[in-house]
């Protein structure tokens, strides 16, 4: 099963030892296939915080991205800088940074969606640079290839 439509159906080459940005850069040059991207990037490190959080405004409201159908995700990235700008821009006040592997961040949405929340959660990583989604639906799959 793929993820992503491939650009280019080159060889995927060897992804071992590589940083999470040389991962994004080869997905989005075509260089790897998503099933080989999500094997690879599963031990990088991500940035994430809580979905639910206050916002400048007053209010408090879910920072997450909408998709199609009502779908959600959960931003992750890969520097600290990056969360902090995403939020800054967002308007969020007062934010949590945690850190952990990317299979954590797939684990954790897991179980979070097993219960009963009103909104279903994938995971999108980098949003604004990047934007490599993993729908709700597939994380049992990517966590499948996460291993």
């Amino acid at each position: 099963m793929s993820f992503f439509q491939k650009k280019d159906e080159a060889s995927s080459g060897d992804s071992q030892g590589l940083d999470g940005i040389s991962l994004l850069e080869k997905n989005e040059n075509g260089l790897i296939d998503g099933d080989a991207f999500i094997t690879a990037f599963a031990e990088v490190k991500v940035f994430y915080s809580t979905p639910f959080g206050d916002h400048k405004d007053g209010g408090s409201r879910l920072f997450l991205l909408p998709g199609k159908d009502g779908a959600a995700y959960m931003p992750v990235f890969i520097s600290e800088q990056r969360i902090k700008e995403f939020y800054e821009k967002a308007g969020r006040l007062g934010f949590l940074v945690m850190e952990n592997s990317f299979r954590s961040v797939l684990e954790t949405t897991r179980k979070i969606n097993s219960g009963n929340t009103p909104v279903k959660m994938g995971v999108v990583i980098e949003p604004g640079y990047y934007g490599v989604t993993i729908d709700a639906n597939m994380l049992d799959a990517a966590l499948d290839l996460a291993k």
